[in-house]
């Protein structure tokens, strides 16, 4: 088995976790393959380096993800458009979708075994429509439209499926995957999903009236996003909080499901609504 080894870079705890894995699977005869910036932190003989992480991933059989939420949701996405499964392990302050916490890296030898069963996880296909051409990107958590940086309304039209439904005066809207309903869109007061649903939730960011709240939409449905008649500010779109641009007046953002989905590799039985509590419990305290 070769595993591309896939730790957040600025996190000196988890390339030292990293090495950890490394050196737990090298005595099952396991193979790596990393990003080539890790070489002053990880030297092993055992690895091939390549110059980006999704050639390392496109090396590999599976990968292995260090860090928090963001970095192995980043790594997922990678691994998806590649047909390849990832395990999480949590080096971040929650880890929602981390299967292992550090204290668990003995779980490690199941892996090499095959004694693990892969999650499966629905993910977004996002368009921005602007001057007649299409930039896509696909998105595991969620996608934001918001102010930039002047803290003000902005007025966002939404249509379902080619039909108005509704205009938004709010900080914004997020739109997410069941696996993102924990993320961004509850802080926001939206629901948590259980995440092998298959919907698209809408959750508006403090909206200007009593009645705005978060809507469920089914997974073949098609959201559409435009700049509002009345917003004075160009919106933002953020996809799984990294990928920013403005939206002109004439620019649209298109959501739909996506034609693949991340696949994470679940050593742990515990279910979602433990971890939820579990990990809930650690951010109150």
């Amino acid at each position: 088995m070769k595993a591309a080894i896939v730790p957040y870079k600025g996190n000196k705890l988890a390339i030292e976790y990293a090495c950890r894995i490394i050196e737990r699977l090298r005595e099952f005869g396991c193979t790596f393959a990393m990003q080539s910036v890790l070489k002053p932190y990880i030297s092993s003989e055992y690895a091939e380096f390549y110059k980006t992480q999704f050639e390392a991933i496109q090396n590999a059989d599976l990968a292995i993800s260090i860090g928090g939420d963001g970095t192995i949701i980043h790594t997922a996405k990678d691994a998806a458009i590649l047909g390849k499964p990832v395990l999480g392990v949590n080096c971040g302050r929650v880890g929602f979708v981390a299967d292992l916490e550090p204290s668990e890296l003995d779980l490690l030898p199941e892996l090499i075994k095959g004694n693990y069963t892969v999650d499966e996880r629905m993910m977004l296909e996002i368009t921005v429509s602007r001057d007649g051409e299409k930039n896509k990107a696909y998105a595991l958590n969620d996608v934001t439209i918001t102010h930039g940086g002047v803290s003000r309304m902005i007025d966002l039209d939404v249509e379902l499926n080619g039909e108005f439904i509704n205009e938004y005066r709010a900080d914004g809207i997020i739109i997410a995957t069941p696996t993102g309903s924990t993320a961004y869109s509850l802080s926001a007061g939206g629901p948590v999903i259980e995440p092998h649903m298959k919907c698209i939730l809408l959750t508006p960011i403090c909206p200007h009236s009593l009645f705005s709240r978060s809507v469920l939409f089914s997974d073949d449905s098609e959201v559409t996003v435009f700049r509002g008649r009345d917003s004075r500010e160009n919106p933002y779109v953020t996809v799984d909080g990294r990928r920013s641009e403005a939206i002109g007046e004439n620019d649209s953002i298109t959501v739909r499901k996506a034609d693949i989905s991340a696949s994470f590799i679940k050593l742990n039985n515990k279910n979602f609504y433990r971890i939820l509590s579990e990990k809930l419990s650690e951010r109150m305290g």
